[in-house]
């Protein structure tokens, strides 16, 4: 019951770094930091903060609660101490080597997260939540690689780069989007509806060559 929730992450990352090229041990150790940070916030929050119980009466309350607490915080802080901590190397170095860090760090934090919620588990949790938090790392590492390295952001018209702002925050924001839907009571069919359009949209984003593309 729990093995799709507990496995994604990991296997995923396991092919993601055996598919890199040349030497994969600055991969596996980012990974290594990853799973030793989350360990070290999940038994900080467990013993020591509060966890807060999702409403099925608010869609504000527990929206700002997921992005905040399970998106924006993390994701920033991680990405924050990396580039600091890395700041000898390049900004191309720097970006293709934090996606392990996120996957290592998401694949304890949000099965911690999932199994002390204090709503019964359920497909939505087991399933559907772990594909759209990949997917939005995948989308994240993606814009960042876009962002930082691709000199094709220069040739961005202003309707492209309305384009790929727009997907970069819809990415980071629908997830709690959904969720908070799903926690009011949304409808089995028009949840998983919501999760095939920000899966499909996600995958066709991620094999886009670049935003800058014509037609893109």
């Amino acid at each position: 019951m729990y093995l799709f929730l507990l496995l994604l992450f990991p296997v995923y990352l396991a092919i993601w770094i055996l598919s890199k090229e040349g030497s994969k041990s600055v991969f596996l150790f980012n990974a290594f930091l990853g799973f030793v940070l989350a360990a070290f916030f999940c038994a900080f929050k467990f013993f020591f903060a509060p966890f807060y119980f999702l409403t099925p009466d608010s869609f504000i309350r527990n929206f700002i609660h997921i992005f905040l607490e399970q998106i924006l915080l993390p994701l920033g802080v991680l990405t924050a101490a990396f580039f600091f901590v890395f700041k000898k190397d390049n900004v191309l170095e720097r970006v293709q080597k934090i996606f392990p860090l996120y996957a290592g760090f998401y694949a304890v934090y949000l099965p911690f997260r999932i199994l002390n919620d204090s709503l019964p588990y359920s497909a939505y949790g087991l399933f559907a939540k772990p594909i759209l938090f990949l997917l939005m790392l995948l989308l994240l590492n993606k814009c960042q690689n876009f962002l930082f390295v691709m000199p094709q952001r220069a040739l961005l018209s202003s309707k492209q780069a309305l384009l790929f702002w727009s997907a970069f925050a819809l990415g980071l924001l629908l997830p709690a989007v959904i969720e908070s839907l799903w926690i009011l009571g949304m409808n089995a069919f028009f949840t998983v509806f919501c999760v095939l359009i920000y899966s499909g949209g996600t995958v066709f984003c991620l094999t886009k060559e670049s935003f800058a593309e014509k037609g893109a």
